[in-house]
């Protein structure tokens, strides 16, 4: 299949980087593209999020403080061509995460501290069909979790995990048309369901073992690109995310509770459109925009965002067998209301670095 002239190594950068608590716990968005490009390839992106996550307790004028700690992650794909048809990809990234740290003010949840983590590496295999491509394979993934969070009237429950890893599959298909740059792709990732040993303490009382059932959510992902000038491109994504397969159920906290650690009230449809400029053979650009609608329901401590806008810009330079590419990102977050605290007027700022190498 013969590929667009414009080199879009920034579509990752800017449209698959991780948001602070945006798209539920989404991190890596995913992609899959190394697959659908040419040659032996090896790609290492790493990315910085840091978010400015903010609010007032109600009933009192105490500022929660930046409740979501910076963090920052490295994704490296690598991609080679077995024959004139047949391609394989691997990629190691951190498809989902979350962390938060509610440690100022008098609220109800002052010391709030969880963190949700996730490691992936998917196997895939490509098969070109002149300007269609079908591809699939596995993923081995890893999944963490720790908490530690108010019980009303009960005191505080601790939660730590041994991370568990467990199997789930992507499949999908791309239609091109070289002589327009046009190309849409379709791709399905699995849920994956983790049966994560875990110790919940109450009060610091006897640590009580059990096994928390949780499911990473499954997602399509429809990516497009066009040319709509010489030497210009439109392109985009839609991304859904069924969220509502994932619910956090620790068996000691759920019975002192009453309720789950964490339940998402609805999936997520979220959207990027973006414009490519090659500028010479050395240069390009793009610029981006991106939303994601709010739940619309009320917040709590360990989902302190609903919803966001974002805008994105970068650059990339080609060489000769090299392309570093730099970009960075402005997220703005949607406000959240609770009883206990009002998050509002936040942004997240997203910085990140690809190298890519062709051999």
């Amino acid at each position: 299949m013969k590929r667009t002239l414009i080199n879009i190594a920034i579509l990752s950068t800017i449209l698959g980087t991780g948001m602070a608590q945006a798209g539920g716990w989404d991190r890596s968005g995913q992609d899959t593209s190394i697959i659908l490009k040419e040659g032996n390839l090896l790609e290492v992106s790493s990315v910085s999020v840091a978010p400015k996550i903010t609010g007032t307790y109600l009933g009192s004028t105490n500022a929660t403080g930046d409740v979501a700690p910076d963090y920052s992650f490295t994704n490296i794909a690598f991609r080679t061509q077995i024959n004139d048809d047949v391609s394989i990809a691997l990629i190691q990234d951190e498809p989902f995460g979350a962390g938060v740290d509610w440690k100022n003010g008098t609220g109800a949840y002052t010391t709030v501290n969880a963190k949700i983590s996730t490691a992936a590496t998917t196997v895939m295999v490509g098969y070109d069909l002149d300007n269609v491509t079908i591809y699939g394979g596995i993923k081995n993934q890893k999944f963490g979790a720790k908490a530690y969070v108010p019980i009303d009237s009960v005191g505080y429950m601790n939660i730590t995990s041994t991370p568990d890893t467990s199997l789930g599959y992507v499949v999908g298909a791309a239609i091109e048309r070289p002589e327009i740059a046009l190309r849409v792709a379709l791709t399905y990732h699995t849920k994956i369901t983790h049966d994560v040993s875990i110790v919940e303490t109450l009060n610091g009382g006897t640590a009580t073992p059990s096994t928390l059932t949780a499911d990473t959510p499954s997602s399509f992902n429809l990516d497009f690109q066009t040319g709509v000038a010489e030497n210009t491109l439109l392109f985009g994504t839609i991304r859904s995310v069924q969220w509502t397969q994932t619910i956090l159920n620790p068996a000691l906290y759920v019975e002192k509770a009453n309720k789950p650690l964490k339940k998402f009230t609805s999936d997520t449809v979220s959207y990027s459109l973006g414009l490519g400029r090659k500028f010479s053979d050395q240069w390009s650009g793009a610029v981006t925009y991106g939303t994601e609608a709010a739940e619309g329901t009320a917040g709590g401590p360990l989902g302190p965002t609903d919803g966001y806008s974002k805008m994105g810009v970068g650059v990339t330079y080609s060489g000769e067998r090299a392309n570093i590419t730099l970009g960075v990102q402005q997220i703005n977050n949607g406000d959240t209301a609770t009883p206990a605290a009002k998050m509002s007027d936040n942004t997240t700022l997203v910085t990140a670095v690809k190298i890519a190498y062709n051999f």
